[in-house]
C-alpha cells in the first residue's frame, strides 16, 4: 500500500501541473492537488510507523532521509502513525465506494427520456461562459434545445443562468443570443437571469412558467449527461416530473472532470438535506 499512496500522490501531483494553465480545469487542480496531499500524507505516515522495525533508525522519504535518534518519542511516533494508516486506509476504501456508488448513479442518469423532447416547457441549464460566448458545454446543450425546437414546434424554452462575480452578462443573455442567432424563434425563448445553481434555475424556471400561464405538468429540462441524475431528484423535490434531455458534454477528458465534481455536487445536496 505504501508503494500504491506514493505512485498515487506523483501521478496526482503531475495532473494538477497540468491542469495550472488552463482556467476551465481550475476543479481538477483542485481536486488532484487534494488527493495528491492526501495520498502524500499517507505514504509519509507508512514510512513514519516501520521507523520502530528500521534497524539504521533512518525516515527514508525518497529525496531526503532523516537519522533519527532511538529514543522513545520516535516510537511513540511510530506507533500514532500505525493506527493513522489503519484509519486512513480505511477512509480512502470507504470514499472509493461512495465513489463507485454515486458515479454508477451518475451514470445510469445519462439519457433522455422519450417523453422529454415532446415537452411543453423545456428548462436549458447554464454550464458556463467565457466573456460573451458560451463554453463548449453550454454550446453542445444549446445546439441540442435547436434541434429540440425544431422537432417540437410548441414547446416553450426558458434559457437559465444568472451573472457571475467574474462576468460580465448573464448567462441566460448570453445563451438567448446563441440561439436567436444559429436560428432559434426568438419568440419561443425566454430568459431566466438570476439563478445561481441548479436549484435555483428549476425554481426560478418553474416562476417564469406560473407568470406566463404556462403548463409544467410535462415540463423537461435540458443539461449534460453527467448533469442529469441530479437534476431530475432537483425536479423530483420542486414537484416536477423528472424529464430530461441530454446533450453531449463534449471533450472526453472535461466529462471526467464534470463527472468527478457532480459527485461531490451530490454530496453537498446530501450534507445540506436537500436529497
Amino acid at each position: 500500500m505504501e508503494r500504491f499512496y506514493r505512485i498515487l500522490c506523483i501521478v496526482c501531483a503531475v495532473l494538477a501541473v497540468v491542469c495550472i494553465p488552463f482556467r476551465q480545469l481550475w476543479f481538477g487542480l483542485m481536486f488532484f492537488t487534494a488527493l495528491a496531499v492526501c495520498t502524500g500524507a499517507m505514504w509519509v505516515l507508512y514510512r513514519v510507523r516501520d521507523v520502530r522495525t528500521n534497524p539504521s533508525n533512518t525516515l527514508n522519504l525518497g529525496v531526503v532521509t532523516i537519522s533519527l535518534a532511538p529514543d522513545a518519542r520516535i516510537y511513540r511516533w511510530s506507533t500514532a502513525a500505525k493506527w493513522l494508516v489503519r484509519i486512513g486506509n480505511v477512509v480512502f476504501v470507504l470514499w472509493l465506494v461512495s465513489v463507485a456508488v454515486v458515479e454508477g448513479f451518475i451514470l445510469s442518469g445519462a439519457h433522455t427520456d422519450a417523453q422529454a423532447v415532446q415537452a411543453d416547457c423545456v428548462f436549458v441549464l447554464g454550464g458556463g461562459i467565457r466573456g460573451d460566448q458560451p463554453t463548449e458545454t453550454l454550446r453542445n446543450r444549446l445546439a441540442v434545445a435547436l434541434d429540440v425546437m425544431e422537432q417540437n414546434p410548441d414547446a416553450q424554452i426558458i434559457v437559465c443562468g444568472g451573472q457571475g462575480d467574474d462576468e460580465t452578462c448573464t448567462e441566460a443573455s448570453v445563451m438567448y443570443n446563441w440561439m436567436v442567432s444559429h436560428g432559434g424563434d426568438a419568440s419561443r425563448i425566454t430568459m431566466e437571469s438570476k439563478s445561481r445553481n441548479t436549484i435555483q434555475n428549476i425554481e426560478n424556471a418553474q416562476e417564469i412558467c406560473a407568470k406566463n400561464g404556462w403548463s409544467t405538468e410535462n415540463a423537461a429540462a435540458l443539461s449534460s449527461s453527467f448533469h442529469l441524475f441530479r437534476t431530475r431528484h432537483i425536479m423530483e423535490q420542486c414537484g416536477l416530473q423528472p424529464l430530461a434531455i441530454a446533450a453531449p458534454s463534449g471533450n472526453p477528458a472535461m466529462h471526467v472532470l464534470f463527472c468527478i465534481r457532480e459527485y461531490f455536487s451530490i454530496c453537498k445536496l446530501i450534507f445540506q438535506g436537500y436529497w
